[in-house]
């Protein structure tokens, strides 16, 4: 008799310890999102990732605040801002004040998310762009460029820019780097890198962009 009972409690809490497991498993936990919390939360992300991707780019990058615009930088951001390459205030102040200096204008796009993953929220922002003081002698803008970002928790962990320069480069770049060369030969290999291919990032530099830019514009506008 005692051995059939032992049976039946044994079997009476292996039933009940089934039940329970069942009834968790058809729940999915107290705390588990429903299918449609998780499809509201996608849209939410997306929207919050282009808003952070246009503050960043419209309200900071394009207004020359690198301050502002690290606020919204990941402290391990992998940023490709014209070959910066280096996530940190003191470079991204010195980029940001050469296009001060040369008369830079970025006309950004609305944002759009292009793609999701678990690193982040894919944005692209196109955008046309003036340097070189290029407004002030009746050229550009120029388009077909565009930023990429990506968007993670918040924060902006990746950003590269890609300028179309077909147009920009005969009108703007080949000219002045030419002018320089001819009418300020000892100025050009501190305002240039690769021999006129690229502009130098220092304090010198962008103090000689500054003064040169507004003496081309100056001499094209009496020519």
């Amino acid at each position: 008799m005692r051995t059939e009972r032992r049976r039946a409690e044994h079997g009476i809490l292996i039933g009940v310890a089934a039940a329970l497991f069942l009834l968790a498993a058809c729940d999915g936990g107290a705390d588990a999102p429903t299918q449609d919390e998780q499809a509201a939360t996608a849209p939410a992300a997306e929207a919050n990732a282009e808003e952070i991707a246009t503050d960043f780019l419209g309200a900071a990058y394009g207004a020359f605040d690198a301050k502002g615009a690290m606020a919204y930088v990941a402290d391990d951001a992998d940023l490709d801002l014209t070959g910066l390459g280096v996530a940190d205030t003191a470079g991204l102040r010195l980029l940001l004040a050469f296009w001060e200096a040369t008369g830079y204008e970025q006309i950004l796009d609305p944002c759009e998310v292009t793609g999701s993953s678990a690193d982040g929220t894919a944005v692209r922002c196109t955008f046309d762009f003036h340097a070189i003081r290029s407004d002030e002698i009746g050229l550009g803008p120029y388009s077909g460029n565009h930023f990429d970002l990506t968007v993670h928790d918040g924060k902006v962990v990746e950003a590269s820019q890609s300028f179309e320069i077909a147009e920009f480069s005969p009108q703007m770049w080949e000219p002045f780097a030419a002018w320089v060369s001819e009418t300020h030969p000892k100025d050009f290999a501190v305002m240039y890198t690769g021999g006129g291919t690229d502009f130098r990032l220092t304090e010198e530099s962008i103090r000689l962009w500054r003064q040169r830019t507004h003496e081309y514009v100056k001499e094209v506008a009496a020519s």
